[in-house]
């Protein structure tokens, strides 16, 4: 079976990026840098509430009506930004039976009246 990575030499070598690496394990045969731990993110907590315009909850467990509603219902635009939202009605499946409109409604509205958390 043949292997389809190298490892370095026993007792280490400097691997084609120029770092050093001990005997056995994996080695670079590129010349990129190798990667430092992880590039995860601590979570803010921030939800975005306008365009552009990121907020952490005022209680805990409320969600921001804004991504609820963008890229789904129809954006009003003033200046280029998004001032309030209008009722999508060419949305079909999950997004037309008459609760989803019902909550759909009820977000458009909320939203449009200056509320940004449910």
């Amino acid at each position: 079976m043949k292997e389809t990575h190298k490892r370095a030499k026993k007792g280490g070598e400097l691997g084609a990026n120029g770092e050093w690496y001990e005997g056995g394990k994996f080695i670079a045969t590129t010349d990129h840098a190798k990667k430092l731990g992880s590039n995860n993110k601590k979570a803010t907590g921030k939800q975005q509430v306008e365009q552009g315009v990121w907020e952490i909850a005022p209680m805990e467990g409320m969600r921001a009506v804004y991504p609820q509603l963008a890229g789904i219902e129809i954006p009003i635009r003033e200046n280029g930004r998004i001032i309030r939202f209008a009722f999508n009605g060419n949305l079909r499946n999950e997004f037309a039976t008459p609760e989803a409109i019902a909550k759909r409604h009820s977000l458009i509205s909320q939203f449009n009246n200056g509320g940004r958390w449910v």
